[in-house]
């Protein structure tokens, strides 16, 4: 198998959309996902250097180069501190070809490697905001090589290779589950064949895609609507509504019926101006006055609870004795 297309027009076509890959925006560490699959393409590139034993114990060394090409399947494991393990195996058609000098009495001689393949380790760092992997690969290497010779005693001789390789490079991942790298491996086969190999790839990463940006904070839920409050207040020693007073019981009993079915709190007080016997029992007056007005206008009386604080909690504190209206009062309060 023949590799007909230029290496140096290929190697162009790659080096030209690294750079564009390099003016996008960075992404983020974290967001950047290497771990899972990925497949890819690549093409380069390479020099060889093959030695052949010719009937008759003389041989020759062959320098030949030529482009490569093909597809590479491999899979990440990305760690949290900035490290990378990968497995990766590739294979490529190769046109690295080339003859020299015969021995007397044959007419042709070269060498030619048409396939190469290899199967690696690699280890990485990931640098700046985890989109650049720098990394180092070792591992196995096979392809075929043959020797033309046309002479006497000429033919071809093919076999296939094995051996190893070792190298390194930088990957750059440009845009979410997209790649491109630059490549240098050195690969020997069987100690004859030797070449020094130039990559330039792009992969696909299988992983999932970054994940989205975090929703926006849930805003609080709002406080609880403050309680409503209307206050009934009486003459000095009263229990009797004065007609101010049933107004206020009015607006009391239709905010009542304008919301939920809530209980209500009625709560009757008094000033200091009585003893504190004599005022608690007047509260109490005031707040079932209060809440018998309610009931006639439709608010249910198990709705209510019904209490007097006599002289307690006043509303202006004062001495004992002073007879303060602010402090003769019933409380109407809905949740």
């Amino acid at each position: 198998m023949r590799f007909t297309m230029s290496g140096a027009a290929a190697a162009l076509l790659l080096a030209s959309m690294a750079p564009a890959g390099a003016q996008a925006p960075p992404m983020m560490m974290g967001a950047t996902n290497w771990s899972g699959f990925y497949l890819g393409a690549n093409v380069g590139g390479g020099q060889a250097s093959d030695k052949f034993s010719f009937p008759g114990g003389s041989s020759r060394n062959f320098d030949f180069g030529g482009p490569l090409g093909g597809g590479t399947l491999g899979y990440n494991w990305q760690f949290g501190n900035g490290w990378l393990f990968g497995l990766e195996g590739d294979i490529d058609a190769s046109g690295m070809s080339g003859s020299t000098g015969c021995p007397t009495g044959i007419n042709v001689c070269g060498s030619n490697n048409s396939w190469l393949g290899t199967a690696r380790a690699r280890v990485g760092w990931l640098t700046g905001v985890g989109n650049t992997l720098w990394f180092v690969t070792g591992g196995g290497a096979f392809g075929d090589v043959t020797h033309s010779v046309v002479g006497p005693a000429g033919g071809h001789a093919d076999s296939t290779k094995t051996g190893w390789t070792i190298g390194g490079g930088v990957e750059y991942m440009f845009a979410p589950q997209w790649s491109t790298k630059v490549e240098y491996r050195y690969v020997d086969l069987s100690s004859n064949f030797t070449s020094n190999i130039g990559l330039l790839g792009i992969n696909y990463h299988f992983g999932a895609p970054p994940p989205p940006p975090p929703a926006p904070m849930a805003m609080p839920a709002p406080p609880p609507a403050a309680a409503k409050v209307f206050i009934v207040f009486f003459d000095w020693d009263k229990d009797a509504i004065t007609p101010e007073g049933q107004q206020i019981i009015a607006q009391a009993a239709d905010a009542y019926k304008a919301g939920a079915p809530v209980q209500i709190q009625v709560t009757g007080y008094t000033d200091r101006s009585g003893s504190p016997g004599y005022n608690q029992r007047l509260s109490e007056r005031r707040a079932n006055n209060v809440a018998r007005a309610l009931a006639a206008l439709g608010v249910p009386k198990d709705q209510m609870a019904v209490s007097g604080r006599g002289e307690n909690d006043n509303r202006v504190p004062t001495a004992p004795g002073v007879r303060e209206p602010q402090n003769r009062r019933v409380e109407i309060v809905s949740p």
